[in-house]
């Protein structure tokens, strides 16, 4: 079977597996949207009505009308055509309504996955430079003082999770010195548009969160990058580029710089999954309203429509993440292709 074939049907694979735990966690879960649903409508808090203090009864019709509208599926009707409707209704973009919020989840989560993108690009392409860098210039100094320093503060930086330093930078740089935003991700008071307060506002919101999510492998992808430029540079073929003469600083870019940084490429895509997973934590301690924020504000109500409109979106994303690093690297490491070949057959 071809490589890219074969890394397709993965990404399809996965894709459709999630999609069908979501329904079984949907249909089969104790406490789950079906009880909770049915709980809601005894307490009198769903349904025409609603208001509290309901008499305990639960209407089948009532109920089935319910689950339709909130989570895409009709208990009345048999498993097959439940599953068939559920996944049309998530291939159409239909994710249910929220309890919480009393809307289509979808109008709730797709407004909030630019903002998680923006945070997560821009954080992604700050670690990735900066590592690359740092983990390059450690690496030609192997063995002095500063190496040993920058070593030392990297792995020590690394054993800290990055929520604690979240929850640091907003004590310190939020509410002791003021300097950044504590919640939000736009400037209220500015007016909306390409004008410079609007756009200094969400950069100002965003700093910190960015600020957090670089922590999440920064220490890792340097000492990661400085393995592999110390490999690089024991090579037998730039023993043999220093004797024929080559400059040294396109020795650096050629060949060090170039060999090492394939591998921090897949990890670079890897990073973008994690940042999705750690979004749930990161966004829920700025208050920043991303996909992740709202994944958490349905734990905490209870909100399964939403609670598994974010883990669809999540997880989609982060397959997305690594069928794009399969298919990609191989352009980028020609040495990949003999790997491909074989699996061909």
């Amino acid at each position: 079977m071809n490589y890219y074939v074969k890394r397709t049907f993965q990404a399809f694979f996965t894709v459709w597996a999630t999609l069908t735990f979501t329904f079984v966690l949907t249909r089969y879960m104790p406490g789950g949207p079906l009880d909770f649903i049915r709980a809601q409508m005894a307490l009198g808090n769903l349904g025409p009505g609603s208001g509290g203090g309901g008499s305990g009864s639960v209407d089948m019709d009532q109920f089935s009308q319910l689950a339709q509208q909130y989570v895409g599926i009709d208990p009345s009707k048999p498993i097959y055509l439940q599953y068939t409707d559920y996944m049309v209704n998530l291939l159409q973009g239909d994710l249910g309504q929220s309890i919480w919020y009393g809307e289509p989840v979808a109008q709730v989560l797709f407004p909030a996955v630019p903002w998680t993108v923006f945070l997560g690009s821009i954080a992604v392409t700050v670690s990735f430079t900066t590592r690359v860098v740092i983990g390059a210039l450690l690496a030609y100094i192997e063995g002095s003082k500063l190496d040993l320093g920058g070593t030392t503060a990297l792995i020590w930086g690394h054993s800290i999770p990055f929520y604690i330093i979240a929850i640091v930078l907003i004590y310190v740089f939020g509410y002791q010195y003021g300097w950044f935003p504590i919640s939000g991700r736009v400037n209220a008071n500015a007016t909306p548009g390409l004008n410079v307060p609007f756009v200094q506002g969400i950069l100002w919101h965003a700093a910190l969160p960015i600020v957090s999510l670089v922590w999440v492998s920064f220490g890792q992808g340097a000492l990661a990058m400085r393995a592999n430029s110390i490999q690089v540079l024991g090579e037998d073929y730039l023993r043999a580029a220093r004797l024929r003469g080559i400059a040294s600083d396109r020795i650096a870019l050629l060949y060090v710089g170039r060999n090492a940084i394939l591998p921090m490429y897949t990890q670079m895509l890897i990073q973008i999954a994690f940042v999705f997973a750690g979004s749930v934590y990161l966004e829920s301690i700025f208050a920043y309203p991303g996909v992740g924020y709202y994944l958490f504000q349905g734990i905490q109500a209870r909100d399964y429509p939403l609670m598994m409109g974010a883990f669809i979106l999540i997880t989609v994303t982060v397959v997305i993440a690594m069928y794009v690093a399969d298919l990609t690297y191989s352009f980028l490491d020609p040495r990949i292709k003999q790997g491909d070949a074989s699996e061909a057959y």
